[in-house]
């Protein structure tokens, strides 16, 4: 996949890519995919978002790398690519609660009620997500369910580590009121923005 999405970039730009493109491919492909895949809950349009993100990129490798924030520069496009894939096919970004759902799941009616129980939860967890601020919901969305570094989330949105860490321990803080479930203070002091 990865060599298709060189390969058409090479042949609308008549030159080969850099090695640091390639790396640079390499080492986001999973995340754009992932992030995609939360916004759009198809994994072919993720793909798809991924590989176009990353067609747009190449096109713009000067003014990526030229940029303060490559990672955030690159992460801008991808955005933009997701909405206009979901704009072109008239939907609105898709929820993370649709990922609380295993597709190889047994139906409901056979499953045991632990698991039932599980998924409730799962989709309380996520509604919950969703009504966090932006920032903090995409802290959140890429540390807890794309596993992604603090370093990695604060360099792509251009903010500060503490920050990061800021947004999570609020985030925490307001998912653990809403579950009536008592908040650990953290040890981790941050900024707030």
């Amino acid at each position: 996949m990865q060599k298709a999405v060189l390969g058409a970039a090479v042949e609308m730009a008549g030159e080969q890519p850099s090695v640091i493109f390639e790396s640079f491919v390499a080492g986001n492909r999973d995340n754009f995919v992932r992030w995609a895949y939360s916004r759009t809950g198809s994994m072919d349009d993720a793909r798809e978002a991924a590989n176009e993100a990353f067609l747009k990129i190449y096109l713009r490798w000067e003014d990526v790398l030229a940029s303060e924030n490559a990672d955030a520069f690159a992460r801008k496009i991808l955005k933009d690519v997701v909405a206009d894939i979901l704009r072109k096919r008239d939907r609105r970004p898709y929820s993370l609660i649709g990922l609380a759902f295993d597709p190889s799941a047994s139906p409901i009616e056979r499953a045991p009620a632990e698991e039932i129980d599980q998924v409730t939860l799962r989709v309380q967890v996520y509604k919950a997500i969703e009504t966090l601020p932006r920032q903090q919901r995409a802290c959140v969305t890429e540390y807890y369910l794309l596993d992604t570094p603090v370093d990695q989330i604060a360099r792509r949105m251009g903010i500060k580590d503490s920050t990061v860490r800021s947004h999570l321990a609020a985030a925490k803080a307001a998912l653990a009121e809403v579950f009536g479930v008592p908040s650990e203070p953290s040890d981790e002091k941050g900024i707030n923005g």
